[in-house]
């Protein structure tokens, strides 16, 4: 917080180029927020903006509010970011899949939405850590569900997710190998969809990541409920093209938040302080 509010003091005294106030910084040790961000690519830098590819709704991390404004964790996450590097946020919408594709091809230049980082993914972009999440369930009120016995069952995820790609997969394949019912996998386009489609016996359960299934779950006139805790648990990265001189600036404001308490006051508006961690990384991810 002291970082922050030395850097508006000083931006509301004067206005000079970026070589000066990187100069004028010095005090920071030339980690201010001039010094970097200087480093951010030359679009950044000259557009004043980050363009950010997201796809809502996913609760609580970005979805639209009352006044059809785009709010969430994430959001707030990036507004702050974007406030320390003096450029403005541009949310665009894409469909989840195509999220990741959009930053290689440069159409984005940073993907957010509750994105896992994993060595797969790191094959495509670089990760910055920001929060850990998991996987966890959920079934109707009243059921009686396991994920670890789910054989036959049909259940729903939203597709491109790590549930729909890899979890769901995985354990269907562990039942036919012992002569089990696969699972059905039921995909949808957004989490909310599935959740709906929960509620309304369209399907067993629903599988997705922590923060969505609680979000939802508060939220849906108790029609349905989490089913134990979150498992394989695992840090959310914000997606850079690979090499890119914006993950390194990104991961070091958002050790800034971390260290001056921001990203903990963000998390604790929307229920979300278990997911805290204590160091950013570029590609932490082992599995």
């Amino acid at each position: 917080m002291r970082w922050r509010r030395r850097w508006a003091a000083l931006t509301a005294a004067v206005i000079l180029p970026v070589a000066a106030l990187t100069a004028c910084s010095s005090g920071d040790s030339g980690e201010g927020p001039a010094a970097v961000r200087s480093e951010l690519p030359a679009k950044v830098r000259d557009s004043g903006r980050l363009v950010i590819g997201t796809s809502s709704p996913f609760p609580p991390m970005e979805f639209r509010d009352g006044n059809d404004r785009l709010t969430g964790f994430d959001v707030d996450l990036l507004e702050a970011i974007a406030a320390e590097l003096g450029v403005q946020t541009d949310f665009q919408q894409g469909p989840f899949p195509e999220l990741l594709p959009g930053v290689v091809g440069g159409e984005y230049d940073l993907a957010v939405r509750g994105l896992f980082d994993t060595v797969a993914r790191q094959q495509q972009v670089d990760m910055v850590t920001y929060f850990s999440a998991g996987t966890q369930w959920a079934a109707r009120i009243g059921a009686t569900v396991d994920p670890a016995d789910s054989c036959g069952m049909r259940v729903g995820a939203e597709r491109g997710t790590v549930q729909f790609t890899t979890e769901l997969p995985a354990k269907s394949t562990a039942c036919t190998d012992v002569g089990e019912e696969a699972i059905e996998i039921v995909g949808f386009d957004t989490i909310a969809q599935a959740v709906e489609a929960l509620a309304d016996q369209q399907v067993d359960a629903v599988s997705a990541d922590s923060p969505a299934i609680l979000y939802l779950a508060r939220t849906s006139q108790d029609r349905v409920a989490p089913v134990g805790a979150a498992f394989d648990t695992a840090p959310y990265g914000l997606a850079v093209a690979k090499g890119s001189s914006l993950g390194p600036v990104l991961q070091q404001s958002v050790q800034r938040l971390i260290d001056d308490g921001e990203l903990a006051q963000i998390a604790q508006k929307w229920g979300l302080e278990g997911g805290l961690i204590t160091t950013s990384l570029i590609n932490g991810a082992t599995s």
